[in-house]
């Protein structure tokens, strides 16, 4: 046994137990960094890696650069803005590339608040002749000093944790408003069930907006495939296209596309193994 600052661990800790007490770690102060987890269990960089994407496939936690944010089954509790961005940067970009491939110059567009439609804004700045309609006050900034876009805010109530407009303002603008294509962030896709999210209030706008564009595009990496959140939005034909990224199981890919919706595949680049002599 191993003592260290009262706590007793085994010199061998199995996987489950590793990843039971990194659970009970998120629980009590919902952030933990990798460094600490490799002092505490006396692992590898790569062991605990492995420890916190086994968690996120189960829900349990979203990884960012250094250790990982609890993604607790509350209600009450949304993740801030910047740790979404950062969790899968690398699949959410690679999607965003392909996504700007079915923006055309000219188009009417509107880009909901998520983390990975950033990802595809940060694209479009160069556009010409471009509308983008948004309720993401970082889009917004992110397209301000845009000289070809045009770029249009539907107003409504801040959720200041996830930088997102949402209430009756929104609901009214998006009313009024009819689209060439939206772009919609997706936290849960089932597809038998359908596609769910967190909070009623993202429910409301995601309707509003099926109804708004003449056509609908899904943007969700491989981490919210099999899954049902909170509140449910709608069945999965109510989008035309949903561009997610090459480590989806093939099982969801199938689905899609035997449920008339076009699946687009970013493929995201393993990371270059170093060959030592």
């Amino acid at each position: 046994m191993v003592h260290k600052e009262g706590l007793f661990l085994p010199i061998i800790v199995l996987a489950e137990e590793r990843r039971m007490r990194i659970r009970e770690l998120l629980a009590s102060q919902r952030t933990v960094t990798a460094s600490t987890l490799t002092q505490m269990f006396g692992v590898t960089t790569a062991t605990i890696r492995r420890d916190l994407a086994a968690l996120e496939d189960e829900g349990i936690l979203v990884r960012t650069h250094g250790g990982a944010v609890s993604r607790t089954l509350s209600t009450d509790f949304q993740l801030s803005y910047e740790a979404l961005r950062l969790s899968n940067l690398q699949e959410k970009r690679a999607i965003a590339s392909e996504a700007e491939h079915l923006v055309l110059d000219g188009d009417t567009v509107f880009l909901e608040g998520s983390t990975t439609v950033y990802e595809l804004a940060c694209l479009l700045c160069n556009r010409r002749r471009l509308t983008v309609v948004t309720n993401s006050p970082p889009i917004l900034e992110r397209l301000q000093n845009s000289p070809g876009v045009t770029v249009m805010a539907t107003g409504g109530d801040l959720q200041k944790d996830t930088s997102y407009l949402s209430g009756l303002w929104t609901q009214r603008a998006l009313s009024e408003i009819k689209v060439d294509k939206a772009f919609f962030g997706v936290s849960a896709i089932d597809p038998e069930y359908g596609i769910s999210t967190t909070r009623s209030a993202l429910a409301e706008v995601k309707k509003m907006l099926v109804r708004a564009a003449k056509n609908r595009i899904a943007l969700a990496d491989h981490t919210k495939f099999g899954k049902q959140d909170f509140v449910y939005v709608g069945p999965i034909s109510d989008y035309h296209t949903v561009v997610t990224d090459s480590e989806t199981p093939q099982q969801y890919i199938a689905m899609l596309r035997e449920g008339g919706v076009e699946a687009i595949i970013a493929q995201v680049q393993s990371p270059r193994k170093v060959s030592h002599p």
